[in-house]
């Protein structure tokens, strides 16, 4: 690496104060911090790499469990019920004729796993059914990404996301409404 980018490396990290390092994953500590360097966190914690030791501060009390729950590898007793979170189609891509609708499951992991066996999965699994201007079909989704709608013809649609179980039995839904503009061209 070299000595500018390991300059401009050290000048960002100093002056967006870092509120949570680990270099061990992707190996630069050693690169930009000889070992002794101490290094001030956003925390106002200082921190001395040794021997280029991996290190990692954070400013919050938080837990990772409270950012990204519970592990899926702990069977958990008493589940909170699933909960579907949908938010209105991003506006620029709107605005372009193509639909971006975010969404998340709470207490419920989106994968690809069918069938009877997998109800009695803890964590629980299951996935997303969307139906478009009330098709008599819908399609399943296992990814946990943005749902993409492109080709909608312009003015007004409506998208009903459904939470499901394995065995596609709805748990809970949300419907969003919007309208593609008009694109002359």
């Amino acid at each position: 690496m070299s000595k500018e980018i390991k300059q401009s490396c050290r000048r960002f990290l100093r002056t967006v104060g870092v509120s949570i390092v680990f270099f061990a994953t992707i190996n630069l500590a050693p690169l930009l911090f000889p070992a002794g360097t101490i290094i001030h966190t956003a925390s106002k914690d200082l921190t001395t790499m040794t021997d280029y030791t991996p290190f990692a501060t954070s400013a919050s009390a938080q837990s990772a469990r409270d950012i990204i729950g519970p592990s899926p590898l702990i069977e958990i007793k008493n589940e909170a019920p699933p909960k579907l979170i949908v938010d209105r189609p991003l506006p620029k891509p709107l605005a372009q004729g193509r639909v971006f609708i975010q969404y998340r499951a709470e207490n419920l992991r989106v994968l690809p796993v069918f069938g009877e066996g997998a109800l009695q999965v803890s964590p629980r699994i299951g996935h997303v059914h969307i139906t478009v201007d009330d098709a008599p079909w819908h399609f399943a989704d296992t990814s946990g990404q943005t749902i993409i709608l492109v080709g909608l013809e312009p003015g007004s649609h409506k998208v009903l996301i459904e939470l499901a179980d394995p065995t596609h039995k709805v748990i809970t839904s949300e419907k969003v409404t919007f309208t593609v503009p008009n694109l002359e061209r």
